[in-house]
C-alpha cells in the first residue's frame, strides 16, 4: 500500500506541473519550468513575486550544482545592487539555495558540488576571474550580491537554506542525508555563525505544499476592546508592542513581507523620523505610552470580524506605519530588550474595494515621502496603464500580486519592475540602471520621468513589447539565451532608436511605433552592443558581463555607436 501511494504522490506530482506549464510556456524551458514550480512552492512563506523567481534562475551550462538561488532581508527578496540601508543590528539576511531534478532520486553527485562549489562562492577574498572560467555569470553575481548584503548589513542573523528537489522520487536514503551534512560543515566553515538547514522534497512534500492553501485571515489581539464606528468594518485601537510584533511575523519570527504594501527599499532606514522612533522604543518611562508619541499604523483588510479584544482580518495589508513597524520589529530582535507593557495605535478598515482602498493609502499616506512603492500604485497614470494594457491582452501589475494564483501566463504579465525596466531602456535610454538598479523606478528622480501624466498611454504598451520581442529573440539563440538579463535593456534601447529612426526618441515617437525591427536587424544591433560591452570590457579590465552592463559609460558609448547606425542604414522593412 505504501508503495502505491508514493507512486500516486509522483503521477500527480506530475499533472501539478503540467497545469502549471500553461502559465509558463513559452517563457520558460520545461527545466526551467521544474525549478520555477519547486521554488514557488518552497519559497511560499517568503511571499515571492513571480519578478523574484525569475530573477533567482541560474540553471543552465557552469551552474555549479546550483539551479535557482535567492536572497532575502527581512523577508523580502533582493534582486538588484541598489545598496541596502539603515536596517540596524540583527536584520534577517536569508540565502537560499536550489536543485532540482527531474529523477527517482537525491543523487550523492549533487551533494558532492556543493561541498566543492558553495565554499568557493561564498568567499569574500574569492576572485571572480578564476571562478568565472568554471561557474556561469548569474551564479557569480547572486553570490556577490549576498556578499555584498551582508557586509553592508550590521551583524546579521544568517541563515542558509539548501534544498534538494526530486521530482520522481519516493524516499530519501538514509546515506543522502548522512552525506548532506557535509554541506552543512561548509556553510559553517564560510559563516560560523550562519544557521544551516538541508531539505530534502520529494513528489509527496512538493505536491504537499503546492496544495497548501496561504492563510488569508491572521488575529490581531487588542489592549482593549476597540472603538467603532458607525460606518462598518472601521475600529481604532491600542496593540501592545509584543502582541503587535507577533503579528508582523510569521511562524519562525521574520518580518512577514506578505504583509506590506511596500517593498523592502521603502523602509527609509536611518531617518531623523525613523531614529526618533527608535529612541521613543528605547526609553522606558512609566508615564508615557508609546501610541502617545507615534501616529501608529494603518491596516486596511478585506474583512473584519470582531470579537472582544480580538479582531480577526481577511488579507490584511500594512498601508501606513511601515517605518513604525520596522522599528518595532528590530526592537523585537534586540536581545536585550526588557519586558513590554507599551502599546502601538492601530486603525482597522474594511474595505474590498480597490479604490476605496488606493484613497485609504494616498489620504493616510499624504506625509510621507510619495516615493513609496505602495503609494506609487494608486497614481492615477498607474490605474490607466493597467486599464489600457487590460484591453490588449496584458496584466499590468501596478502592485505586488494583484494577478496570483489566477492563472495567467508569465508573458502576459507586466509588473511595475518590468515597465521601468522596459521605460528607462527605450525612453530615457539608461539601460545600465534598468539592469543593476531596477528598484530605484520609485524614486522621485526617476519615477517622474517615466510615468508622466502626459505622455500618450500608448507609449507604455509600445516600451514593453518592444523589449519583449528583443527578449524573445535573445531566448531563441543558445549563444544569447543565458545572457538575456546582460543585453536586454541595452538592446532594447537601440531597438527603439531603430523603429522611430531617431536618436531620442520621445514618448509620442515611442507610442506610434507599429512595426518592429526583424531578426536581420536585431542581430545588426545585437553586434553594436556586443562590439561595445567588448570594448568596455577592455577599458574596465572585467571579465563579468554584468559588471559591463551596468556601466553607465557603456551605455554613452552604445548611443554614439548608435547615431553613427542610423546614419548609414536604410529604414527596414520590420514585423509587428
Amino acid at each position: 500500500m505504501g508503495d502505491l501511494m508514493t507512486s500516486n504522490d509522483v503521477v500527480l506530482l506530475a499533472d501539478m506541473l503540467t497545469r502549471a506549464r500553461a502559465e509558463t510556456i513559452p517563457a520558460l524551458s520545461e527545466t526551467e519550468h521544474e525549478t520555477y514550480f519547486s521554488a514557488k512552492q518552497y519559497l511560499r512563506h517568503f511571499n515571492a513575486t513571480h519578478d523574484d523567481l525569475l530573477s533567482g534562475i541560474v540553471d543552465g551550462a557552469q551552474d555549479g550544482g546550483i539551479d535557482a538561488l535567492y536572497m532575502f532581508v527581512n523577508g523580502f527578496c533582493i534582486r538588484d545592487d541598489t545598496p541596502l540601508k539603515g536596517f540596524g543590528r540583527n536584520a534577517q539576511l536569508d540565502l537560499v539555495i536550489l536543485q532540482v531534478k527531474n529523477t527517482k532520486g537525491f543523487g550523492e553527485s549533487a551533494i558532492d558540488k556543493l561541498v566543492v562549489n558553495l565554499p568557493r562562492l561564498l568567499d569574500f577574498s574569492r576572485s571572480e576571474e578564476k571562478l568565472a572560467r568554471t561557474l556561469n555569470p548569474r551564479v557569480l553575481e547572486i553570490t556577490r550580491r549576498f556578499l555584498d548584503a551582508y557586509r553592508a548589513l550590521e551583524m546579521p542573523s544568517l541563515r542558509i537554506l539548501t534544498c534538494f528537489v526530486a521530482l520522481k522520487a519516493e524516499h530519501l536514503h538514509p546515506n543522502t542525508v548522512e552525506k548532506s551534512t557535509l554541506i552543512a560543515d561548509a556553510l559553517k566553515n564560510s559563516f560560523g555563525a550562519c544557521v544551516p538547514q538541508i531539505d530534502f522534497l520529494d513528489a509527496s512534500a512538493l505536491s504537499d505544499m503546492a496544495r497548501e492553501k496561504p492563510s488569508v485571515t491572521r488575529c490581531l489581539a487588542l489592549a482593549e476592546n476597540p472603538i467603532s464606528t458607525d460606518t462598518a468594518g472601521g475600529y481604532i485601537g491600542v496593540v501592545r508592542l509584543d502582541e503587535y510584533e507577533k503579528f508582523i511575523t510569521d511562524e519562525i519570527g521574520n518580518l512577514d513581507a506578505s504583509l506590506f504594501e511596500a517593498n523592502v527599499r521603502d523602509y527609509e532606514g536611518e531617518t531623523t523620523v525613523n531614529r526618533s522612533i527608535q529612541s521613543t522604543l528605547e526609553k522606558h518611562d512609566e508615564n508615557v505610552d508609546f501610541w502617545w508619541l507615534n501616529n501608529g499604523v494603518t491596516i486596511v483588510a478585506h474583512r473584519v470580524q470582531p470579537a472582544n479584544k480580538l479582531l480577526e482580518l481577511e488579507s490584511p495589508q500594512i498601508v501606513n506605519g511601515l517605518q513604525t513597524s520596522h522599528e518595532i520589529y528590530k526592537r523585537g530582535r534586540n536581545a536585550s530588550a526588557s519586558p513590554e507593557n507599551r502599546s502601538v495605535l492601530v486603525k482597522i478598515i474594511q474595505a474590498e474595494d480597490d479604490r476605496v482602498r488606493d484613497r485609504i493609502i494616498r489620504a493616510t499616506n499624504s506625509q510621507t515621502s510619495l516615493s513609496l512603492s505602495s503609494l506609487r500604485a494608486t497614481d492615477k497614470v498607474q490605474r490607466q496603464i493597467e486599464e489600457y494594457l487590460l484591453q490588449h491582452g496584458l496584466y499590468y501589475e501596478r502592485r505586488k500580486h494583484l494577478y496570483s494564483n489566477k492563472g495567467i501566463r508569465i508573458q502576459d504579465l507586466v509588473s511595475i519592475d518590468q515597465m521601468g525596466q522596459a521605460l528607462l531602456a527605450s525612453l530615457v535610454q539608461m539601460p545600465h540602471v534598468a539592469r543593476g538598479q531596477v528598484s530605484r523606478v520609485f524614486e522621485d528622480e526617476i519615477y517622474d520621468l517615466l510615468f508622466v501624466p502626459t505622455h500618450p498611454i500608448g507609449a507604455y504598451l509600445s516600451a514593453i513589447r518592444i523589449q519583449r520581442v528583443c527578449e524573445d529573440f535573445l531566448r531563441q539563440e543558445e549563444s544569447t539565451r543565458g545572457q538575456v538579463e546582460d543585453l536586454c535593456f541595452h538592446l532594447t534601447m537601440l531597438a527603439t532608436i531603430a523603429a522611430t529612426r531617431k536618436n531620442r526618441p520621445t514618448a509620442v515617437d515611442i507610442a506610434e511605433i507599429t512595426e518592429f525591427p526583424d531578426t536581420e536587424e536585431l542581430n545588426e544591433l545585437l553586434k553594436l552592443v556586443r562590439a561595445e560591452f567588448a570594448d568596455g570590457a577592455r577599458r574596465r579590465r572585467e571579465v563579468m558581463l554584468d559588471r559591463v552592463a551596468k556601466d553607465g559609460d557603456v551605455t554613452i558609448q552604445l548611443l554614439n555607436r548608435a547615431k553613427t547606425y542610423l546614419s548609414s542604414s536604410p529604414r527596414r522593412v520590420a514585423v509587428a
